[in-house]
């Protein structure tokens, strides 16, 4: 009786609420509605009550671009298509006397390889033009692509692989150059606007923008033999952008725009340019003097720590340590001595060792500058006649510039013919490279990337046991590193000599060729 009694009540309720329900429902369509345009939305107190000085900003945005575009040019690189045999003019063949035959006619399309390319921008009405010099590596032609669809072929003035920075130039008149004007990228600021203009993808003056996102980024991203102070920024690059202006908001140039950090292949947000004052220097010693000079203090250096820093009596890791000093170089010849710490060069801060590195580069060889030293508790200022970088002294592009065969301070050996540092087969090397007993002669330590020792197999560990030149009756047996010096020494440019290897418990044969040719 309960149980209906209760069912009753609830059924009775739920009838009413949809009745009221049912009742507010009609209300609200018969209430009357706003009129339009009555209700402001999207007038929040945080909107921009100033459009003005928006559509400033996209003026100047616009104004730079259109400065700055007729610049910018577009890279195409090619290797010459030949039909050489692989075996034709092999060294092995000339040294032992073997007659080489002539390879068979190839009648297949005769084309250029296509290597790749990215963009650069004209800096002077007489055609040079500022890129990458890995966007120019190993071409045989460079084609500049300009903004009227004209295309030109490009002389390649110099290379400077260790500042990745290239000049080319391009015979066209002056009235289609449009050089660009230069900024100081010193006084950038971490935060200031920038643009990223070039060709990524081969889409032509393609404009991205960012902000100078850090200054000076250097050991993350360059080895020991590379002289970088990168910009980082977060504009946009691409493959193909290589090459291209970085520019502030002035309209100057201030980076050229080089690398990116990906794990994609692809853009991920950083991008690095080289300083266009580093690029400037470099690309005038590349057009005035057709090498490029940098200075040289003979001396190791290194970063300092907070333990060491303490233990010297420094407030902070700001400089860096000498921790050794090469006899008879500029640095010694001045008094530097190992455990000073370098704390300014010609009044201008030293961060760190890869800092020092790079200024110490800029620096005229043959001038005085003041270092500050920091030494026995207490500040000197020692004045150092910088001298010219050893390695830098040949002229880029002279194929027939005499490279240096020279016995080093370590007691190796080096030459720039082959691309190889040796040395004799003592205990140590014998231990590392597990040569054995019955084996002698030089064991190579070091083979220079590109170097004609790199391109024909030669590796680090193998010992060179026998040699012989195109004048040798046989083969030469190496009884000391000495010797194997000297008569590379004798060699000509283009001269071959060939070894004998031994090399993880194999022996082999390699033929070299002199650089030069």
């Amino acid at each position: 009786m309960f149980s209906l009694r209760f069912t009753r009540l609830l059924t009775v309720c739920i009838l009413s609420a949809a009745v009221f329900a049912a009742a507010a429902d009609s209300d609200s369509k018969d209430a009357p509605r706003p009129k339009r345009g009555s209700i402001e939305l999207g007038k929040g107190a945080g909107a921009q009550n100033d459009p003005a000085k928006v559509d400033e900003l996209n003026r100047l945005f616009g104004k730079v671009v259109e400065a700055v575009t007729p610049s910018v040019v577009t890279i195409t690189t090619e290797k010459k298509w030949s039909a050489q045999d692989p075996q034709q003019n092999n060294p092995l063949f000339e040294l032992f006397g073997m007659p080489q035959q002539p390879a068979p006619e190839d009648k297949s399309p005769k084309r250029n390889i296509p290597l790749g390319g990215g963009s650069g921008f004209v800096v002077a009405k007489e055609g040079y033009i500022f890129t990458n010099a890995h966007v120019v590596e190993g071409a045989d032609i460079v084609k500049v692509g300009m903004g009227d669809n004209k295309t030109y072929i490009a002389k390649v003035i110099g290379v400077d692989k260790k500042a990745d920075v290239a000049v080319i130039q391009i015979d066209a008149p002056a009235s289609e150059l449009h050089p660009v004007d230069f900024g100081d990228s010193r006084k950038l600021e971490t935060g200031e606007w920038v643009l990223a203009i070039g060709n990524p993808f081969a889409l032509q003056n393609t404009v991205t923008a960012g902000i100078v996102s850090a200054k000076g980024r250097r050991d993350q991203f360059t080895d020991e033999d590379s002289y970088q102070d990168f910009i980082q920024t977060d504009a946009a690059v691409n493959p193909g952008n290589s090459g291209g202006p970085l520019v502030n908001l002035h309209g100057e140039v201030v980076g050229i725009n080089s690398s990116i950090y990906t794990r994609t292949g692809g853009y991920m947000g950083v991008s690095f340019a080289i300083p266009i004052n580093m690029a400037v220097k470099v690309a005038e010693d590349l057009i005035y003097e057709g090498k490029v000079t940098r200075g040289y203090l003979g001396i190791g250096i290194d970063n300092l720590d907070e333990d060491l820093a303490g233990a010297l009596g420094l407030p902070g890791t700001q400089g860096c340590l000498v921790r050794e000093v090469m006899p008879d170089g500029p640095g010694a010849n001045a008094g530097l001595k190992n455990g000073d710490v370098i704390l300014k060069v010609d009044g201008t801060d030293v961060l760190d060792a890869q800092n020092l590195r790079n200024m110490v580069a800029d620096l005229k060889p043959g001038t005085k500058y003041p270092f500050e030293i920091w030494r026995d508790n207490k500040d000197i200022t020692l004045d150092i006649k910088v001298g010219e970088k050893p390695e830098d002294g040949v002229e880029v592009g002279d194929a027939n510039a005499s490279p240096s065969e020279e016995e080093n301070a370590s007691g190796d050996f080096s030459t720039r013919k082959l691309g190889l540092r040796f040395a004799g087969v003592d205990e140590d090397a014998r231990s590392k490279y597990d040569i054995p007993k019955n084996v002698s002669g030089a064991v190579v330590l070091e083979v220079t990337d590109g170097s004609t020792a790199a391109e024909n197999g030669m590796l680090e560990g193998m010992v060179i046991t026998d040699y012989k030149r195109k004048t040798d009756d046989s083969f030469q047996e190496v009884k000391n590193p000495k010797e194997l010096l000297d008569a590379i020494k004798s060699m000509a440019v283009g001269e071959d000599i060939a070894f004998k290897i031994y090399y993880q418990g194999k022996t082999d044969l390699r033929a070299l060729r002199a650089a030069g040719e």
